[in-house]
C-alpha cells in the first residue's frame, strides 16, 4: 500500500509526501526535510521521538542512503563524534531537518492520502481505521 502525506507547514502547502512507515506509530508524525534549499525532499516517518524518526529513515532502503554514510567516506568521520544509526551505521545529519513538537501526541500534523481512504485524505491517527491489506498501491 502507498500512502502519502499533505500538510501545512509555516504557510507552505506540502503535498504527495512519501511516507516511511505508515502506521507504524499510530499517527505520531515528524516531518523530514533534507537538503534544506529549493529542491529539498520531505518525508514522513512515524515514531515515539525524534530521534526514532532518524533512524526510521537510516533504516529506510529507498531514502536512508541520504544520510547514512558511504562505506568509502567513513574514514572522514570521527568514529568517537560522530552520529550513529539503529544498526550502527554512521549518519551525516548536516542536511537534515526535523519538525514536529516532542510534546504532541502528533508532532506534525498532517493528512494521508491513498488507495482506499477518502478523496479529501484522513488525519495520520485515523489510517487503522481503514482496511487496506486488499487496497491496490
Amino acid at each position: 500500500m502507498t500512502i502519502v502525506a499533505s500538510l501545512v507547514i509555516q504557510g507552505q502547502k506540502l503535498e504527495n509526501i512519501a511516507v516511511l512507515n505508515p502506521g507504524n506509530w499510530m499517527g505520531k508524525t515528524w516531518l523530514l526535510e533534507i537538503g534544506g534549499g529549493y529542491d529539498s525532499l520531505y518525508l514522513i516517518a512515524e515514531a515515539p521521538s525524534m530521534e526514532s524518526a532518524i533512524g526510521e529513515l537510516a533504516e529506510d532502503e529507498k531514502h536512508g542512503h541520504h544520510i547514512v554514510v558511504e562505506e568509502k567516506y567513513l574514514k572522514d568521520y570521527d568514529p568517537d563524534t560522530c552520529h550513529y544509526g539503529p544498526s550502527g551505521q554512521v549518519l551525516d545529519l548536516d542536511h537534515l531537518l526535523i519538525y514536529g513538537d516532542d510534546t504532541a501526541n502528533q508532532p506534525i500534523v498532517c493528512r494521508y492520502h491513498g488507495h482506499g481512504l477518502p478523496v479529501e485524505g484522513i488525519d495520520s491517527r485515523r489510517l487503522a481505521d481503514f482496511d487496506l491489506q486488499d487496497s491496490a498501491t
